[in-house]
């Protein structure tokens, strides 16, 4: 483990998610079961948030049982689940150990709950005959006889749950589900690391519960609390905005990544007596954490790679992902570098979708986890695939660091529809993919921007006219949350009779509101939201933009 989770005022963040959850369980004492499903990649902080429920939400008639599914030993996790679920139901009647053993808690609970005592000691005696399909059924069918004892409803918490089809039992899932589906009285709360397995399960194997389980998709933190986290976790150092706005986009956000450096950096900073932070610091820490062969980040990122890099083992893999953090991102592309075939490609490209490391975007490869590329293409590629003598090698990374500070802050100065042209400027009729939904990005030929008379000192909305190929986009950019005013001026803008066909559309920095959503749906009106946008800067190999609640958008160097 990387990181250890953390709970009570090292908790940062997710209060949302956390609400939500505590509204569910409130809602269970009245009677309505809602399951919930929570999904993320790893290391974004998805036991630290259920660590965090268990923590704070103290309610007499709920019993929260909360097992992480670490070993794939059926005898283990059967073992796990019945000490959680004894321990909790002594907890509230005097002192108890959660080191206590199954034996001893049992003992204990005996008197209080003596018919889930019993049939504990059945469970136990199946497993020694090896009757494992029998004892795994039975232990879901603990928490209805726990209700009958004790009057309290249970909540299990199943931390890593696609893990449940590793432990040995024939139809894991199904068999889970069917006591899922009558147990009106037990809420599931599921977590998963694991982001396509535990999809793939719950559309799937559990696909009759599918509108039964409330999905909620763990993303890195948000701009305005990546913000909050560095200015937090820094102080009492100091950190000029355009440090703290590298940052975010270097971490995107990203949990595990900003608590690594951020830490790192304070530490470094208070052992130089700086006040506020310098581009110095900056680039000696991200040596420290991702440069140097002993830290964390670097070996966190070589744990991903490590698969192709054992004895005997294919490395085409990782010169695909290198290629891929390079910009080589098309099918085509990557097969022609490999000098492999599309069709070995494609397999080669789905065993690394599959592992977690890369994403699909229309007919774009990328990676969802931008540090991991820039290790790739910035440390490994350096270190490991270069002829050059390894003196003189951390300097030189020091010194690209610096230059990329550099680079940020003269992205600031861009205007955001500057950023947004030269985007448009990359499309060359290339089909990209957002959900379900595909587009084709146009090759234009001939893009302006303008600012609509009697509003040249508005900054709050600008417009972009991009043409080429018999493709016309006509843009308006929206750096607040767009309304059905902004959505009427855009389509009302658009004047009929135009040679090419006009598709309006709305770039709306800090979202759409409903009202305006339905509206524009109905004038066919294709908005584009901040992270739609990043996305695509994402695949051009061009830098995020990073806006925060209370600040205009700025522009920032991952």
């Amino acid at each position: 483990m990387f990181s250890d989770p953390v709970v009570g005022e090292d908790f940062f963040g997710r209060q949302d998610i956390i609400e939500l959850i505590v509204k569910r369980a409130r809602a269970l004492k009245s009677g309505y079961r809602q399951n919930v499903a929570i999904i993320g990649h790893q290391q974004l902080g998805k036991t630290s948030l259920l660590r965090q429920f268990l923590h704070s939400f103290k309610e007499p008639g709920i019993l929260a049982i909360y097992v992480e599914i670490k070993i794939q030993a059926l005898d283990y996790f059967v073992e796990q689940f019945i000490r959680s679920l004894l321990y909790q139901c002594l907890a509230g009647r005097g002192a108890v150990s959660p080191t206590e053993s199954l034996s001893g808690l049992s003992k204990k609970a005996e008197p209080i709950i003596p018919k889930t005592v019993l049939r504990v000691t059945e469970i136990v005696a199946l497993l020694k005959r090896r009757h494992s399909e029998e004892a795994y059924s039975k232990l879901f069918e603990l928490t209805p006889i726990v209700k009958q004892e004790t009057e309290k409803n249970c909540i299990v918490i199943l931390d890593e749950f696609h893990r449940l089809g590793d432990l040995g039992v024939r139809n894991a899932f199904s068999d889970f589900g069917k006591r899922i589906m009558v147990q009106k009285d037990t809420m599931y709360l599921l977590a998963s690391s694991s982001f396509s397995a535990s999809r793939k399960i719950l559309a799937e194997k559990l696909s009759l519960l599918f509108g039964n389980f409330e999905r909620v998709y763990l993303e890195p933190f948000d701009f305005e609390t990546s913000f909050q986290f560095i200015q937090r976790k820094l102080s009492p150092i100091g950190i000029s905005e355009n440090l703290k706005n590298f940052l975010v986009a270097f971490t995107d956000g990203h949990p595990f990544f900003l608590q690594t450096i951020t830490g790192t950096l304070r530490e470094r900073a208070l052992a130089k007596s700086e006040n506020e932070l310098s581009r110095v610091t900056i680039a000696e820490v991200f040596l420290k954490v991702l440069y140097e062969s002993q830290g964390i980040l670097n070996q966190y990122f070589l744990k991903l790679i490590s698969p192709w890099m054992q004895g005997g083992s294919r490395g085409l893999p990782v010169l695909a992902l290198t290629l891929l953090a390079g910009g080589v991102n098309k099918l085509k592309d990557i097969a022609a570098a490999l000098n492999r075939s599309q069709s070995e490609t494609s397999r080669l490209l789905q065993e690394l979708m599959e592992r977690e490391l890369i994403i699909k975007t229309g007919v774009f490869y990328r990676f969802h986890n931008k540090m991991f590329k820039f290790w790739l293409k910035e440390v490994y590629e350096h270190k490991e695939l270069s002829l050059l003598e390894a003196v003189g090698k951390a300097e030189d990374f020091m010194g690209r660091i610096e230059a990329k500070v550099v680079e940020h802050e003269e992205l600031l100065k861009l205007d955001i529809a500057d950023r947004v042209l030269g985007l448009f400027s990359l499309f060359r009729n290339d089909l990209i993919e957002f959900g379900e939904r595909k587009r084709k990005l146009p090759y234009f030929t001939e893009i302006v921007k303008s600012q609509p008379p009697g509003r040249l000192k508005d900054q709050s909305f600008r417009k972009i006219v991009a043409k080429g190929h018999g493709a016309c986009w006509v843009c308006k950019i929206v750096e607040q949350k767009a309304t059905e005013k902004e959505v009427l001026e855009l389509v009302q803008g658009v004047s009929p009779g135009k040679k090419e066909a006009a598709t309006k559309v709305l770039l709306a920095f800090r979202g759409v509101d409903d009202n305006a959503k339905l509206l524009a749906k109905e004038k066919k009106v294709f908005t584009l939201g901040l992270s739609k946008i990043n996305a695509l800067m994402d695949v051009y190999g061009a830098a995020p933009i990073i806006v925060a609640e209370n600040d205009s958008p700025a522009a920032a160097k991952a």
